[in-house]
This record gives C-alpha cells, sequence and structure tokens, in this order.
C-alpha cells in the first residue's frame, strides 16, 4: 500500500507538472518565485538541513501535498481556476525575504522550473518578475495593516465583561500546577520524583523524602543535595505532618494523578529511551524567556513550559503499536492534512484558506498532539501560510482559529516560535491585532517571550488591563493552553518588572491609570497567577504610594498568605515584600486593621509561620519580615515575654552589626523606619520632619504639612485617608510609638544602641544620615518612656556619635537632630558630666544654631551651669560695628525688636536702624520731639512705640515694616525722664518723687512714696520702681497703692540708688549702687526671694538681659557678662577702645546674638557674641 501510495503521488506530481508548462507560467504565482530566489541565493541546503531533523520528511512533507483537496473539501482546481474570488490572500509574504531561512517554502513538482538553461532574456524577465513582486508585496503587507484591524473590530461583537468568572487553566508564572500536570512542586521529591510519604524537612529548609534522604546519607554525603550546605544534625527529624495533611488532603482531590505520581519502592527506570526524550524536551523548553535581571518571571514561565513539555513527551513514548492512535490512525490524519495544507501554501482564495485553517485546526485537535503531525505542521511554509490569514483575514473565527494552531504549535515545538520572531512584522501584526480587541493574540505574544523592549515600544498596558477585565470568549472546539487573561497578566507582569527603573515606574503609573488595580485584586481569588498579580500590585504601590489604600481596602488577604504557605523562597519573599509595603499606611488605625487581618487571616498561624521562615530566610529578606512579625506581635501590649518579638528584634539587631554589608545596614534601617507611625498621604514617612518639629525647627515640616494639603485637595482617596488628624488616631500613633520604642530599646538592655553604634560609623551617607533620624527618635523616646535603665547604655554608645555629628557636618537639620538627642542626655547627671568634656569645642556650634532651634538653649544652659565647666573659657565675643551720631548728641536710649534697632538722641531725633548681617544701616530719622527723647519703649503686641520727651510731651508710633509714623501726641505737662507703658496706661518719672500714671486721657495721677524714682518696669498690672535709699517699690496699677518690694542696707556716707531694672522669665534684675561689693541683685518675681547677687565694685547704671546672660554697663565704661542661670561673672567688655566715655544705653536680642550699647559721645557699638 505505501508504494501505490507513492507511486500516485508521483503520478499526480508529473500531470500537475505538464499543465503548468502547458500554460506558459501563468499559474506561477509570486510564492513560486520566491521559492526560485531563495534556491538562487544558494539557501536551498539550509532548508534541507531543516527538514532533514524532522521525523519523517519524506512521508510527511507538504512537499508531497496533492495538488487538489478531496471533494468533500475543496472544489475542483480547473473550475476555481476559473472563478474570481472575492478576497485575495496575498500570496508572496514580506516574512519570506525577511528572513529567507525560516519561512522558504518547500518546492513543490508542479512548480519547479529549471533556470539554468533560460536565456539571457529569460533572465532579464524573472528580474522584472521579481521586483514586481516585491512592490507587490510591499503594497499588499501596507493595506492588510492599514484595514484588518478596524474590519476586525467592525465585524465582531464587543468582549463581555469578566463579572465573577473563574478560570481553571494554569498560568504559566504561576508557581501552584493544575491537577492535570503535574503535582504541586512542593509536594514531591526533588530525589525520587515521587509525591512524598514520609516527608522530612531539614535545616537548609528543603524537605525531602526520608528514605531518599537516608540513602543520600549512607553513601558518605554530608551536604545538602541542593543547597550543598553541611548538615550538622547527627539525624533526620521529624515527619513534617503539616505537609503530609496537605498532601494527603490533595490525593483525595485528584485520585489520578495521586496514583500516578505515588511513592514505590521500585522506582521508574530513569534512565529509559523514554525517561531521556522527556528530558531533551524539558531541555530544549526552558530557555530563557525574559532577560537575566527577571529572573522570578522567567523560572515561573519556564516551570509552565516544563509541565507542558512533558505531557508532549508521554505523547510521544506512547506512540507504540498497542499506543491508541496507530500509525495507520496518524497516516489517515497527514494525508487529511494534505489538501488543506495545500490551500494554505497556494490557494489564492482567502475563504478556501480561512476554511482549511480550521481544519487543520480540527484534525490537529485529533492527533492529540501526536509527534508525526507536529513535525508535519511546523515547517515553515505551513506556519508563513496561516501567518498570512493572520494579515489578510477579517473574520473573528479565523483569525482565532489560526492564533489557536500557532500557539498549539508554539507550545509543541519552539522551532515554531523562532520562525514566528524571525521577522518583527509578524509580532507587529500580533501587537495590532491584540491593541484592536483580539484579546487571544496576547496567548502568542506571551508565548514568543519577546524582549521587554519590543513590549515597550507597542504600549500594551492599556489592552493588557482592558483584557484582565473583560471575560473572553471561548472557542466552541478548541481550548488555547493559556487563557487570555493569564497570559495578559505574565505579560503585563514583565512589563512592569523589565527595563530600567523608570520605565518600570511609568508603566505602573499606567496601569493605575487604566484602572487595573480593581481588575487585578479581583483575580487573586483565583489559584493561578497570583505570584504575577502580587508582583504587579507590588510595583504599582512602590511606583505610587497612594495606592496603597485602594489596594488596601478591597483586597482579600487569604491568597497572599496562601501563596506564601505553598511558594518557595522567591515566592515568599515577594509575599513578604507585599505584605510590608501595603501596611504603611498614614493612619494607623487602619494599618493596624490590616495587619489583625494578616494575623488572623490564613489555614495556619500566620505569626508561627513567619517565625519559622525567619529563622532560614536569605539574609536580604529578614530585615522586611523581621519588621511584619513585630508589627503583628505589637498589636497586643508588650507585658508579657514573646518569642515572635524577640526573634524579630534580634534579626534586625543582627543586621545592623554586619559592618561588612552596608547594604544589610541599610536594608534594616529603612524597616525601622517603616515601623513609624508618622506617614503621609502617600505613605512616606516624616520622621525627621517631625523630630525637627519638635527641636523647633518647623520649616520642613511646614512645608510638608501644605504639600499634603494640596493634595488632600485633589485625591478625595487621600482627603478620606488622611483627613485632619483625629484624636483617636492620635492616640492611636502615639500608643504605637511608645511601644515600638520600649521594645526596641529594652531588647537585650538596650543592645540596639550599640549596633547603631556601628551604623554609624558607616562609609555609606545614606547609612549614617538614617541611623541619625533612628537614633535621634529612639533617645527621645527614652524622654518619655518610663525609666528602666538604658540610658546608660544609650549613652555609652551614642554620646560620642552625636558629638562626631554636631561638629562634622555641615546640614542644619542633622545638627539640630543631634541637639535634640544631647537634649535628652542632660536630664542624665552621668550623662551632663561626660557631656560636659565636649562642652568647650561644641559650644560655639550651639550657640550658632541657637536662632533655628529652641531646645538647643536647654542644653547650653546645661553646659555653662555644670560645676566642671569653666564658663569664662566658653565666652566669646567680636565688636562687628561702631556707628557714629555726635551731630545728634548722646545716645539716650536702645531698643532692639525684629531685626531693628531703635535709639533716641539728645537732640530730639529718632533713629531706625536695619539690623541685619550684624551691620547697623540707617533707614530712617525722624524728629518730631522738640528735645531731649529721654526713653523708648515697646508695646507687649510688638505694633506701637512709645516715646517719652523734655518737651513735656509721650508720643505713640506706628511700628510698619518698612517704617515708624506718630500717630498720637499726649501733652503730660511735664518733662519726662523715665517711661514705661502699654495700650491702657502709660507710667513716667518727672521731676519731684513719686511716679505718674497716665490712662491716655485726662491728667495723670501721681502716687506718691516720698522718694526720687531713677528707674521703671512694668509687668501686666503691676508696676516697679527703683527708687533712692536702695529699695524697690511695687505700684498696683489698679488701686494705684505701692508697697515696699525690697528695702537694702542704706549707709550713713553717700546715696546708694537703684539705676536700672529688667523684669524677664518670672525674674526682676535690680542693679544700683554697689554695697559691700554687691551692686545688685535678681529676684523671683513671685516669691521676691533673692536667686543671686552681682558681686562687683563698680556701681550699675545700666542692665540688658537676654536669654543666656546679663550686662550690667558701669560709670567706668566697662561691660560686665554674667551667666545668668548662676549670676556668675565670666567676663568684661571694654567700650571705647581707649576713650572715656559713659555707657548711656545697652540693649541686647533675646537670642543672645548681639549686644549694643550706646554711649555719651554719640557713638553706637555693637558686638556679635556667637
Amino acid at each position: 500500500m505505501p508504494e501505490d501510495r507513492e507511486n500516485d503521488s508521483d503520478c499526480e506530481r508529473s500531470d500537475t507538472f505538464i499543465d503548468s508548462e502547458d500554460k506558459n507560467q501563468k499559474l506561477v504565482t509570486l510564492r513560486n518565485i520566491e521559492s526560485t530566489e531563495i534556491k538562487e541565493i544558494g539557501l536551498s541546503k539550509r532548508l534541507a538541513k531543516a527538514k532533514s531533523q524532522k521525523h519523517s520528511p519524506k512521508i510527511f512533507s507538504p512537499i508531497n501535498s496533492p495538488r487538489t483537496s478531496p471533494k468533500i473539501s475543496s472544489p475542483d482546481p480547473v473550475v476555481q481556476s476559473k472563478k474570481q474570488p472575492t478576497t485575495m490572500l496575498p500570496l508572496l509574504s514580506s516574512r519570506a525575504t525577511d528572513s529567507v531561512s525560516a519561512t522558504s517554502l518547500p518546492d513543490s513538482p508542479r512548480l519547479r522550473i529549471d533556470y539554468s538553461s533560460s536565456s539571457p532574456d529569460s533572465d532579464g524577465e524573472v528580474i522584472d518578475l521579481l521586483s514586481s513582486a516585491r512592490k507587490n508585496r510591499s503594497r499588499t503587507r501596507r493595506m492588510s495593516y492599514d484595514n484588518v484591524n478596524n474590519q476586525i473590530l467592525e465585524n465582531s461583537s464587543l468582549i463581555e465583561s469578566d463579572e465573577g468568572s473563574q478560570s481553571y487553566i494554569s498560568l504559566p508564572t504561576s508557581e501552584m500546577l493544575t491537577p492535570r500536570s503535574r503535582p504541586p512542586k512542593d509536594f514531591v521529591c526533588p530525589i525520587t520524583g515521587q509525591l512524598f510519604n514520609d516527608p522530612v524537612t531539614l535545616e537548609t529548609g528543603h524537605t525531602y523524602e526520608r528514605k531518599a534522604i537516608q540513602e543520600w546519607v549512607k553513601r558518605g554525603n554530608t551536604t545538602c543535595p541542593i543547597t550543598r550546605r553541611p548538615l550538622s544534625a547527627n539525624s533526620l527529624p521529624k515527619t513534617n505532618y503539616v505537609l503530609k495533611r496537605l498532601i494527603t488532603s490533595w490525593k483525595e482531590q485528584h485520585p489520578e494523578l495521586a496514583q500516578e505520581f505515588s511513592y514505590s519502592e521500585t522506582p521508574r527506570n530513569s534512565f529509559s529511551p523514554s525517561s531521556l526524550r522527556e528530558d531533551l524536551l524539558v531541555s530544549t523548553a526552558s530557555r530563557t524567556f525574559y532577560s537575566s535581571s527577571h529572573t522570578r518571571t522567567r523560572n515561573s514561565t519556564d516551570s509552565h513550559l516544563h509541565q507542558r513539555s512533558k505531557r508532549f513527551a508521554r505523547a510521544k513514548v506512547s506512540t507504540s503499536p498497542t499506543s491508541v492512535i496507530s500509525q495507520d490512525t496518524i497516516e489517515t490524519i497527514i494525508n487529511g492534512l494534505k489538501p488543506y495544507i495545500s490551500s494554505l501554501c497556494t490557494s489564492e482564495n482567502l475563504e478556501e484558506c480561512e476554511a482549511a485553517v480550521s481544519a487543520v485546526a480540527k484534525l490537529w485537535k485529533d492527533s492529540k498532539v501526536d509527534p508525526a503531525v507536529l513535525s508535519y505542521l511546523s515547517e515553515p511554509t505551513i506556519v508563513n501560510g496561516i501567518v498570512e490569514i493572520l494579515s489578510a483575514s477579517v473574520s473573528r473565527d479565523a483569525l482565532k482559529t489560526s492564533l489557536y494552531v500557532l500557539s498549539e504549535l508554539t507550545f509543541s515545538d519552539e522551532s515554531v516560535g523562532e520562525i514566528l520572531t524571525s521577522v518583527d512584522s509578524d509580532f507587529d501584526c500580533l501587537a495590532a491585532l491584540f491593541k484592536n480587541g483580539l484579546a487571544e493574540a496576547v496567548v502568542l505574544i506571551y508565548q514568543l517571550r519577546p524582549a521587554f523592549a519590543q513590549l515597550s515600544a507597542h504600549n500594551f498596558i492599556p489592552s493588557l488591563v482592558q483584557s484582565i477585565q473583560s471575560k473572553i470568549e471561548d472557542l466552541d472546539d478548541f481550548q488555547f493552553a493559556i487563557e487570555p487573561k493569564d497570559a495578559a497578566i505574565a505579560v503585563l507582569e514583565h512589563l512592569l518588572t523589565g527595563g530600567d527603573e523608570n520605565s518600570r515606574s511609568v508603566n505602573a503609573f499606567d496601569v493605575i491609570c487604566a484602572n487595573g488595580i480593581p481588575a487585578l485584586v479581583k483575580c487573586l481569588d483565583r489559584v493561578e497567577g497570583r505570584k504575577s498579580i502580587i508582583s504587579i500590585l507590588l510595583c504599582c504601590m512602590r511606583a505610587d504610594k497612594s495606592s496603597r489604600y485602594s489596594i488596601a481596602s478591597t483586597i482579600e488577604l487569604s491568597p497572599v498568605l496562601e501563596l506564601f504557605h505553598s511558594g518557595d523562597d522567591s515566592v515568599r519573599g515577594l509575599c513578604i515584600d507585599f505584605l510590608s509595603e501595603l501596611v504603611q499606611l498614614n493612619r494607623r488605625t487602619f494599618s493596624n486593621q490590616i495587619l489583625q487581618i494578616i494575623k488572623d487571616e490564613g489555614a495556619f498561624s500566620t505569626m508561627h509561620t513567619f517565625l519559622v521562615y525567619l529563622q532560614m530566610a536569605p539574609m536580604r529578606r529578614q530585615p522586611s519580615l523581621a519588621t511584619l512579625l513585630l508589627q503583628l506581635d505589637l498589636l497586643a501590649e508588650p507585658r508579657k515575654m514573646s518569642i515572635y518579638r524577640e526573634e524579630a528584634v534580634e534579626a534586625l539587631i543582627e543586621a545592623l552589626h554586619r559592618k561588612d554589608f552596608s547594604n544589610s545596614q541599610m536594608m534594616a534601617l529603612d524597616a525601622l523606619v517603616s515601623i513609624s507611625a508618622r506617614r503621609t498621604s502617600t505613605g512616606g514617612t516624616y520622621m525627621e520632619a517631625w523630630l525637627l518639629k519638635i527641636a523647633g525647627y518647623d520649616r520642613p515640616y511646614n512645608a510638608l504639612m501644605k504639600a499634603e494639603k494640596l493634595k488632600k485637595n485633589e485625591n478625595d482617596l487621600a482627603e478620606f485617608f488622611l483627613a485632619e488628624t483625629t484624636e483617636d488616631e492620635e492616640k492611636a500613633v502615639s500608643s504605637w510609638e511608645k511601644r515600638v520604642a520600649f521594645v526596641l530599646c529594652n531588647h537585650e538592655k538596650g543592645s540596639i544602641f550599640k549596633a547603631l553604634e556601628e551604623c554609624f560609623k558607616s562609609n555609606s551617607l545614606e547609612t549614617a544620615k538614617s541611623c541619625l533620624v533612628i537614633s535621634t527618635w529612639l533617645i527621645y523616646m527614652l524622654s518619655v518612656l518610663p525609666d528602666t535603665g538604658v540610658k546608660s547604655a544609650a549613652r555609652k554608645s551614642l554620646l560620642d556619635e552625636f558629638i562626631n555629628v554636631l561638629q562634622s557636618t555641615r546640614n542644619m537639620e542633622e545638627k539640630i537632630l543631634a541637639t535634640l538627642a544631647l537634649r535628652t542626655f542632660v536630664s542624665d547627671p552621668a550623662a551632663l558630666e561626660e557631656l560636659g568634656k565636649y562642652a568647650k569645642c561644641i559650644y560655639s556650634t550651639l550657640r550658632k544654631l541657637k536662632r533655628s532651634s529652641p531646645v538647643i538653649t536647654d542644653v547650653l544652659k546645661s553646659l555653662m551651669n555644670l560645676s566642671s565647666v569653666n564658663a569664662t573659657e566658653l565666652w566669646n565675643c567680636t565688636e562687628v560695628v561702631e556707628v557714629e551720631s555726635c551731630a545728634n548728641g548722646e545716645v539716650l536710649s536702645l531698643l532692639r525688636f525684629k531685626g531693628r534697632v531703635i535709639s533716641s538722641h539728645s537732640d530730639g531725633t529718632i533713629k531706625v536702624w536695619d539690623a541685619g548681617k550684624s551691620v547697623l544701616r540707617l533707614i530712617q530719622e525722624v524728629r518730631e520731639h522738640t528735645k531731649a527723647v529721654t526713653c523708648l519703649c515697646i508695646s507687649s503686641s510688638g505694633d506701637k512705640l512709645y516715646s517719652g520727651s523734655l518737651d513735656k510731651t509721650i508720643r505713640v508710633w506706628a511700628i510698619k515694616p518698612e517704617e515708624i509714623h506718630c500717630i498720637q501726641v499726649h501733652d503730660v505737662k511735664e518733662a519726662v525722664y523715665e517711661l514705661t507703658a502699654n495700650g491702657k496706661v502709660a507710667c513716667f518719672v518727672s521731676q519731684g518723687a513719686g511716679v505718674k500714671v497716665y490712662s491716655w486721657s485726662g491728667v495723670p495721677k501721681h502716687i506718691n512714696f516720698n522718694r526720687t524714682v531713677k528707674c521703671l518696669a512694668m509687668t501686666g498690672d503691676t508696676l516697679y520702681c527703683g527708687v533712692s535709699g536702695y529699695s524697690i517699690q511695687e505700684v498696683d496699677l489698679i488701686k494705684f497703692t505701692s508697697t515696699t518690694f525690697y528695702s537694702g542696707t542704706r549707709k550713713l556716707l553717700g546715696k546708694q540708688s537703684i539705676y536700672s531694672l529688667q523684669i524677664q522669665d518670672g525674674l526682676l534684675f535690680a542693679g544700683g549702687s554697689a554695697v559691700d561689693g554687691t551692686a545688685g541683685k535678681v529676684f523671683s518675681h513671685s516669691s521676691k526671694a533673692v536667686t543671686g547677687s552681682f558681686s562687683t565694685g563698680f556701681d550699675i547704671q545700666r542692665i540688658a538681659v537676654n536669654s543666656d546672660f546679663i550686662f550690667t554697663a558701669t560709670k567706668s565704661g566697662i561691660i560686665e557678662v554674667w551667666l545668668k542661670e548662676r549670676v556668675t561673672r565670666v567676663a568684661s567688655i571694654k567700650v571705647g577702645n581707649g576713650w572715656h566715655a559713659r555707657i548711656t544705653c545697652l540693649t541686647s536680642d533675646m537670642d543672645g546674638a548681639m549686644l549694643y550699647a550706646g554711649t555719651s559721645d554719640g557713638k553706637i557699638q555693637a558686638w556679635s557674641l556667637d
């Protein structure tokens, strides 16, 4: 019979050849010319070589295909040639010329023309014909791309929404295999390849069949078969009953596969020819899909192809004489394919080609992936013919069927994929089909394993998201090996994990903008594709932190935990990264809810599972896993010992200690920062800005909050989650911070501080900065936590590091953070004493920072008041300016206010100076008083200036940013020598005893206590008067009564008086005549008790006070400097540089940065105190 068939075939070929010559090449199609062109350029040998590699090159080659199809499926060729087809298929594909070796058409007897004996003229005709063919081919291809996709959409129905549909087709990137292929790999022993019967988990984390690993050890091996790490245990552990129960449950659900892969004492022959063939196919199928930088995606994809290839391998092995599909049946199928293949390769009728590909698909399905049929259909010519249908057809069913056939062939034989990828235009065609609504095209796109750059060039993301959102119509007869939705998820994962960081971020934003997150979250209820979906969602959260809220508010976390339990190390790491990112929400209450769900969900104890994995996890996974485990444990008050908490904190501390691995330290620091309860709407922590705000430097915090308000207005979701902090939320934040800090600080008596000391010494600036923020936060929290004795450990480890930061860094914010930590240390006597050793080297730096951070004042005061610190060594001042105003006479009064200095002079002039940059610059000069302006004072609100003059008037001035101007003039009928005022009253001294109280209207009221008043000071409704006789009178401005506040010792000889009074910070400073070596005292305003004395032999004429020092001016032109806290003299300043002048007025700014003095010769001098 085979010989008869062969003879018949020869006769048919001869007849066909004669017919073709009789028609003078009228039936020579462009495809025939293409074959001739290929032969002429010498590639026929390569084609022959490719054919020789097929299973049955002689019997099953399309070369032997008959010209005419059977009557039942194809019309008579003669009749067909007389008809004009309605739609013509482009017969000469541009694919062939772009890649001749992959697409050359096998020579058919009917088409074989010998050009060796042709004349030159005939050669010219051939060349002309070839040129014409190329032009037609190019035009046809362009028309196909322009028209086919729009026609597809016009002739097809819309894809229905996939609401609640379930699919059980295995996704290639999933680690979970379907029951139809193989058991889950975690259920199979890697040594025997059989289901576990008695599984044991070694210390390396890998599980083996007990008998298999016993045999391994008996042969003298001392390492793990997979990791090659030495095994320290002398005996095997107990049976892993958790895994055994899972396997038993799986066996009950899949009895057939369970029987096939069950463990037996006599293993199958692993070296049989069938097994060898299977291994070869698996090896071939596992070539790289994506780039090497995306191993996770590649491995999961290869895992699926591994299962497919084994299915095909079993099919090939089963082709024995006893097989269900006998050799005769296969030959029958192939013979049935031949006429349809002939139509695909040679027919000019598009409808006939569409019918042929449908028939091919059915016969392929009937063959059950037979190797011989596969070899026959994998010919480049046949593949090219099917691709031409994709380019030309407008029938949705025909396009789906063509994609089905190509998908099946590509899964079975990777050479088909190489044919399709050899020409870029083929991929462009698939891309156009997919983007215009043919969702099945994504399956073939996925199988071709395109490079990231090739995928990115087509902007697939909107179409991929639509494919995931929609329900795909299934073919009635044909089922793709992968659902389009699953293939779309796999391709989308590649787009979000491939390329550079910017590309990944842009693609993730495109997914979010396309509303892909809800559809992806909905797909998590299926086992297939979970890993890829979680990977995509993780990329979205990292690109746009605010997407955490939309994910956290809709996701079911049990599928994530199920994947963690069943996955390998890479899958578990992915799940941990996902959960760690998900709980980083700015609302602590919401974050705790998510943590509680993670803790309670799952068939097994989540915390116990995390703990077990923490003990065997790779180094890079431990910080994030430890942080997540710690947060789960801290959902309850940390009152008792907890193994979870202890192990988690210990893992973080170990990571901080790895000074040789800066990445490990940085990951641990980032993990610690991630526990922070203070987050922005984007999920980023603002711990540093919050600490700076506590230190009094609130500029970064205010800028952050301003940006948050703008985002809140733009984003309703952010507005919901990040509205104004409620009382409950603030309580939750405060409670969480205290729990975390308490656990971290008190672990092993403060061992974390020693670990942070190692991080401070890192060469990485980023590591050192993160360490500074974390350390400052922990030290600050020690001040609000109960004292458990760990401050000593913190001081020993970190005090020197903070001092080093203060001295070395040029960043002001870092200096402020270090100072905030030092402020906590000053409350500890031992730490303060040790800090005193550094007083001299850090004092100047702290003084300069004082303007930026009020907390620095506390540190400075503590240092200056230390008995071990010589305050004189810390003092430093520099004269920066001297201004001449001799033409205006004496300088009688000076005020320093909001960057300005205001001076009054004996000629009635008031001058306003700009004191910025430590230089006095005159900006205004007014002369509205007719006589000397003896005194100036400013209201408590700071918006009014009061001036008293010998011209018997008090003027009220409005203080504006650009100038001062007089708004009221009050004639008090008497010369004003001293003045103090507020919005209610003005108190002044004139000639005679007592003081005058003027309520801004009427006649001033005289309060007489029979003594001459030398100076005034007012606070609230109380006036203090320094009078002759060395006493201080206290006047009640409501009752207009006076009492003696202080009465000093008077001597018989000389006149003792109080010449100057100042009130600040609840203290009353009084200076006057020197009596028994004392020229003044400091009183407590509330108790009237003396808190200090000015021990000097010089009379004090004027006093100025700032936050740190007291300045007293004497008649001899010397200014003495005293510590404010201890009233101890530390230095003196000589005014006049050798010339003698009386100091008439003295003032200093509250920041303590400048000191100003006015003299009787009309000069103003200024000193910088930094």
